[in-house]
């Protein structure tokens, strides 16, 4: 089980939603959260500088004769000043890409995009509208880590959410897709109502209506109203 999609049933009824609506029977069906490869780039970085700063303090009197003990508190001062640096940015850039995260629940999907720590922004998309959903896993090495990107799309103007480093995204893409088609059977009315809005034609490609015959007038006199609207009927009465 990967630990980046939560589908423990107790552990998702405390699941923080930013633009919960949520009605009386509706239940969180999993919540997605990117997967550690993407930050992992920033704790080696972090790591690295640490070393180098610790290494120079401690090595430079070594090899410069003309630093004094004064120098050398000064050097140790610094160097801690900016592995404190470094930890502090390694701990905001960790803290902004977990707060990105999915929340599905059996009415719809909530996306949380944390672009700074002080700065995030939310969305909702019914499960009513939802048209399409695409996982994506390009090379060796995602395959191998087993993450990918994950997009959902709308049928009218074509609004996406997408969610890069999202983990194991097939699974995820099935899940929004057995949601999605929960909510059609038990809400047929809502999801045709949303097709509607939206533009999508509920009727296949190059249906035409069925041939029905023109009724015949009761009086004989009256001329039967053509059903060829290009071609109106022509009044021969005196």
């Amino acid at each position: 089980m990967n630990p980046n999609i939560d589908n423990d049933a107790d552990d998702l009824q405390n699941v923080y939603n930013p633009l919960s609506a949520m009605q009386r029977d509706e239940k969180v069906l999993c919540e997605i959260k990117r997967h550690p490869i993407g930050i992992i780039g920033v704790y080696i970085a972090a790591a690295i500088a640490i070393v180098a700063v610790l290494t120079a303090a401690a090595l430079l009197p070594t090899y410069i004769s003309t630093i004094t003990d004064q120098n050398k508190i000064g050097l140790w001062l610094g160097a801690g000043l900016i592995s404190v640096i470094a930890l502090l940015y390694a701990y905001v850039a960790s803290v902004v890409y977990k707060g990105n995260r999915w929340i599905l629940t059996d009415d719809s999907l909530t996306q949380v995009k944390q672009d700074g720590l002080f700065r995030n922004h939310s969305s909702q998309l019914s499960l009513a509208n939802l048209e399409d959903v695409t996982a994506d896993q390009n090379g060796v090495f995602q395959s191998i880590f087993g993450f990918g990107m994950l997009r959902v799309e709308t049928a009218g103007e074509r609004s996406k959410f997408v969610f890069p480093y999202c983990p194991n995204p097939n699974e995820c893409a099935r899940q929004i897709l057995t949601a999605r088609e929960a909510f059609i059977a038990n809400e047929p009315t809502e999801a045709a109502r949303a097709n509607d809005k939206l533009g999508v034609p509920q009727t296949p490609a190059g249906y035409q209506q069925p041939y029905q015959p023109l009724q015949q007038p009761s009086d004989p006199n009256q001329i039967p109203a053509s059903s060829d609207p290009q071609n109106p009927p022509q009044n021969n009465q005196y």
